[in-house]
């Protein structure tokens, strides 16, 4: 029987522009949006686990209504036994649209990055920019997640070059879970992977990954520490780091 650790943070940040918490994460079990949630943890033997997080986009109104309406869509659905892939993800959208695409929260918008894992199986969808990573029990690194934004688009294309350093513009996001109708065209990223036993899953909203340079990102990881631990570390880094925007973060483990 596999056992899991799950371990979870949020914090609003420290951006007075923005003083509420626009993040949402499920880890679970409930759909969270605090604006102050120390780490914690617990440990499941559930065959299927399901966690996500949304970032709800701060030039869109009423953000924090889209992220938290997307996660618990997504909660109700697998609660039911639905699949999870592209399917579920275009019918959450649809339910965004059906409460918000109307009035002053015509336009509200999220980013999502989720996972399912499931036996050794470990799937991963995502919009927009919140970021999915495996860590290894050895320590090695790998995004799973693919980042929508303007310059990737551009790279794909051919109009840019990988590695060249770029304006900020073109870091923006190219898709994104919006509430409107005729917003359907957007992308959905799907990679799907084993977890093998001491491996750890992090997801994480890019009030994280932005705040840290990546070499600073990795090297506060510890295997020793306990997942809860881990994600206080990451947190409190983040925060020494100024916090310009809301964070939220995710740490499972699979059991050795």
């Amino acid at each position: 029987m596999m056992a899991y650790t799950v371990a979870f943070t949020q914090h609003h940040g420290k951006n007075r522009q923005y003083p509420k918490q626009q993040d949402c994460l499920w880890n679970g079990l409930d759909v969270l949006q605090e604006r102050d949630l120390i780490a914690a943890s617990y440990v499941t033997d559930q065959q299927r686990l399901v966690i996500a997080v949304a970032d709800g986009v701060g030039s869109s109104p009423r953000a924090e209504l889209a992220s938290y309406c997307v996660l618990q869509a997504m909660a109700c659905e697998i609660a039911v036994g639905a699949d999870f892939n592209m399917g579920l993800i275009r019918r959450i959208h649809g339910k965004l649209c059906d409460a918000y695409a109307k009035g002053r929260t015509f336009g509200c918008a999220t980013t999502l990055a989720a996972a399912e894992l499931n036996d050794n199986r470990c799937v991963i969808l995502n919009v927009g920019d919140s970021r999915v990573y495996r860590i290894s029990a050895e320590g090695v690194w790998q995004q799973l997640s693919h980042d929508h934004t303007i310059i990737n688009a551009m790279i794909e294309s051919g109009e840019a070059e990988a590695g060249r350093d770029y304006g900020l513009f073109l870091h923006s996001l190219d898709s994104c879970l919006v509430a409107d109708d005729d917003y359907t065209d957007f992308a959905i990223h799907r990679a799907e992977i084993p977890l093998q036993p001491g491996d750890s899953l992090l997801l994480c909203t890019d009030g994280v990954h932005d705040a840290l340079p990546e070499a600073i990102f990795h090297q506060l990881f510890d295997s020793m520490l306990t997942p809860a631990a881990q994600v206080e570390r990451w947190r409190q880094a983040v925060l020494d780091a100024g916090a310009p925007d809301n964070l939220s973060l995710l740490l499972v483990r699979r059991a050795a």
